[in-house]
């Protein structure tokens, strides 16, 4: 028997991640083994594991508070989107390449059940509890049948589900009530939870009497506001800085990705300035530029050549510190081919050229966790971390000292103060910012537990838990 619960929200940003983070920590702690799943998850924020898989960062998070390894088997369906109505398509851990909508969905039609169910049977082998979450809204009537995230999930084995909603957005008790008459299999929601409460929640008490009475649910537990940080879903959740920070700029461009590679920025309290078309001219005012990873990096070179970031950048290429980062590297070189059209159409595209070196694009994807050693040369001291890689191009001639060294392989690329890397994660090395930023920081990876700590205790010290823990033991 399959020992699960599923966390579905009223839409998107409601809550779902982090109690589900939550729970997560909170039967952990009670000595269960628990595994995260999101059957379907569409996201630009994505880890690459140990083995190579590539899953979303969100099951990575909840795998860290399960204390538990990281699979892909936790993220069976990982959509990434391209733009112009195409996604890039994971599955169990391996890109199977761009689709269209609607042959997305066809794939999912012939596929989606069969690779769900393998990945929950092969979960509930190793581990005792699985939480698994739902996407977005659970009640989206237009995609009946086609959507595979969410209470189709806890249908398979009539497994139970909560559902959350945000009152911090309004209308909690619509949303609640309209989810619940319009979702399919609402009878396997047992429960009803509402996120962000701000004041005091007994000026909810009637409203939830009636809510109860209409819907037959119960609610049991209103979460109050919070501004603990932890990284976002997905872009969503990266719109500003929580800190404007006009000392250093990232660079906003249209197919910007891995948002999550800044979330020491936002937890370590550093905060940052986001450039894009409407405000070129912060560059002149900042002392470091982070150009980050790119799911288009023609389209998105193209972007800052018309709107003057790219000669920008390479006016103050003597004066600033610039960080590229997967795309953000490629495009700091001379030239990126692309004779099989992996990415565009256009074989060969000129880059900056403020660095030395060149990229081809293969149509095998690189992916994979790495454990790299800043080089000495010009990093002092023995500087090393974990990181991960997520890309296409490969570095095919670099003329520059490298900028790190994966064993004995150089990797990235570095001259004066322009630096250019694969590694994702790179500013989680608290040697490395601190290095960039002139100060001694906090480690990150500490704070981030100590963050997933605080908050999935405000979520289960305010939810019935004896109520939880009845589902599933």
């Amino acid at each position: 028997m399959i020992r699960m619960i599923q966390v579905l929200g009223t839409a998107s940003d409601s809550g779902k991640s982090t109690l589900a983070m939550s729970l997560c920590y909170y039967f952990a702690e009670k000595g269960y083994k628990v595994a995260p799943f999101k059957a379907v998850n569409m996201s630009l924020n994505s880890i690459s594991l140990k083995d190579s898989s590539e899953i979303s960062r969100a099951q990575w998070l909840q795998a860290m508070a399960a204390g538990t390894e990281p699979s892909k088997f936790m993220n069976p369906f990982l959509i990434k989107p391209e733009g112009m109505g195409k996604s890039q398509i994971i599955v169990k851990g391996k890109s199977i390449g761009s689709m269209k909508v609607e042959e997305y969905y066809e794939y999912l039609k012939n596929n989606a059940e069969v690779i769900i169910k393998e990945a929950l049977e092969k979960l509930s082998t190793e581990y005792e509890i699985i939480i698994a979450e739902g996407a977005g809204s659970a009640a989206e009537i237009n995609m009946e049948g086609r959507d595979f995230a969410n209470s189709y999930v806890s249908s398979i084995y009539r497994t139970p589900a909560i559902l959350i909603s945000d009152i911090d957005k309004g209308g909690v008790f619509a949303s609640l009530y309209g989810t619940v008459k319009l979702m399919t299999n609402s009878d396997l929601v047992k429960y009803m939870v509402i996120n962000r409460m701000r004041g005091n929640w007994e000026m909810l008490s009637s409203g939830i009497s009636k809510l109860e009475e209409l819907t037959g649910k119960k609610v049991i537990g209103i979460i109050p506001y919070s501004e603990i940080s932890l990284p976002g879903e997905d872009s969503l959740n990266y719109n500003i800085s929580s800190i404007q920070n006009d000392r250093i700029c990232i660079i906003k461009y249209p197919h910007m990705e891995n948002y999550s590679d800044f979330d020491p920025f936002y937890l370590l309290n550093i905060g940052f300035t986001f450039v894009d078309k409407d405000n070129v001219d912060a560059l002149d005012r900042c002392d470091i530029i982070i150009m980050p990873g790119s799911k288009l990096v023609a389209e998105d070179l193209h972007y800052m050549e018309k709107y003057g970031i790219a000669s920008k950048l390479i006016a103050l290429q003597e004066s600033k510190t610039i960080v590229g980062i997967c795309g953000g590297y490629q495009m700091l070189g001379r030239r990126i081919v692309d004779r099989n059209n992996v990415e565009s159409g256009e074989g060969e595209t000129r880059c900056l050229g403020i660095l030395d070196m060149e990229t081809e694009f293969l149509d095998k994807k690189i992916t994979g966790s790495v454990n790299y050693v800043l080089n000495e040369k010009i990093f002092s001291g023995k500087i090393s971390g974990e990181g991960y890689e997520i890309h296409y191009g490969k570095t095919v001639k670099n003329m520059e000292l490298p900028f790190a060294y994966i064993g004995v392989e150089p990797e990235g690329s570095a001259r004066g103060n322009i630096f250019g890397t694969n590694i994702h994660g790179i500013f989680e090395n608290r040697e490395f910012l601190g290095n960039l930023l002139h100060r001694e920081l906090s480690d990150y990876r500490q704070e981030l537990i100590k963050n997933v700590g605080i908050t999935s205790k405000l979520f289960t010290d305010n939810i019935d838990m004896k109520l939880i823990e009845s589902l599933v033991t």
